[in-house]
């Protein structure tokens, strides 16, 4: 017992997150399409979920709110003071077949087309140092080490067309399920497609590292949050101010994001250039290049970009 007391006090986690609608469907009278939860299990661990209605869903907001709703109720039954982190991902497991489950039987009910349903889904449980995680569909999850790297631990999931989603009703074997026990994590983000793939832009696409870290680190950086459970609000209102502002204007699509922090760490400094802005208009110059070629100026001998000119 003085074991898990010092490992309690050792990983004080604390969390915040938010599911806010998108423009585009204020504009078209819909509703939000995604939803999240997050809950404290009976060992001090937490687990996490968020999920992303397909819009061309006709009852996707349904499906999501099912889906993390039942992630977390599955946690709470299935994890208790003598489960392992390992035993986790068999947790996660059941618990994303029995979301798939009630989703059909709900979808029965109401005599609709279990496609009219379709919803993404991202889970972790975490314990203040390592998670197990599961993904399904685009948005994912995204780490933060002890040594103040980023690790973007999933990758979206689309179909061959690369434009459709892979959905949750997929199954099992589209779904990732995995333990994260190789490192030490001081926080982990969850994110729905509308706020994740700004953490992931696509000039910064083959770069060194692709992750835009100057933005991502105001949301899960404690260096930054200093978080406690008396101003964890006030970071979660301020976070949200920020994706309501100008500076999210361009993203349409309705924006959840939960952030699960170990307030007793952290993380080691990178050097001082990974936290730099990167150079947009280098970035986007060189694009145009690859993107349009034959706008540039070719020297006669090998065909290459001259002084990166424009014809």
């Amino acid at each position: 017992m003085i074991g898990v007391i010092n490992f309690l006090h050792k990983n004080k986690i604390v969390s915040y997150g938010t599911s806010l609608i998108g423009l585009s469907h204020i504009a078209k009278g819909s509703v939000c399409q995604d939803a999240n939860k997050v809950c404290s299990l009976k060992n001090g661990w937490f687990v996490a979920a968020v999920a992303d209605g397909v819009g061309s869903a006709k009852y996707s907001d349904e499906a999501s709110k099912i889906a993390v709703e039942t992630i977390i109720n599955e946690c709470l039954n299935n994890i208790d003071k003598n489960t392992l982190l390992a035993d986790c991902k068999t947790v996660l497991l059941n618990a994303y077949n029995e979301a798939n489950k009630r989703i059909q039987e709900y979808a029965d009910n109401k005599k609709e087309s279990i496609s009219e349903f379709d919803t993404t889904l991202h889970s972790v449980i975490y314990d203040g140092q390592h998670l197990v995680y599961a993904h399904s569909g685009d948005g994912g999850i995204v780490a933060l080490g002890d040594d103040g790297k980023y690790i973007k631990l999933t990758n979206p999931q689309k179909a061959e067309d690369g434009i459709c989603v892979i959905p949750l009703r997929a199954g099992e074997n589209f779904w990732e399920i995995k333990v994260v026990d190789d490192m030490i994590i001081n926080s982990v983000l969850l994110a729905t497609d509308g706020i994740y793939d700004t953490f992931f832009p696509y000039l910064l696409k083959g770069q060194e590292n692709e992750i835009y870290v100057s933005l991502i680190r105001y949301f899960m950086d404690n260096n930054i949050l200093n978080v406690s459970d008396r101003n964890i609000k006030d970071i979660e209102n301020s976070r949200i101010s920020f994706l309501q502002s100008d500076a999210y204007s361009s993203v349409s699509d309705d924006k959840t994001l939960v952030v699960l922090i170990n307030s007793k760490e952290k993380s080691s400094f990178q050097p001082d250039e990974y936290y730099n802005e990167p150079d947009w208009n280098y970035l986007q110059e060189e694009w145009n290049k690859k993107a349009y070629p034959h706008l540039y100026k070719t020297d006669n001998v090998n065909g290459n970009a001259k002084d990166g000119e424009k014809q």
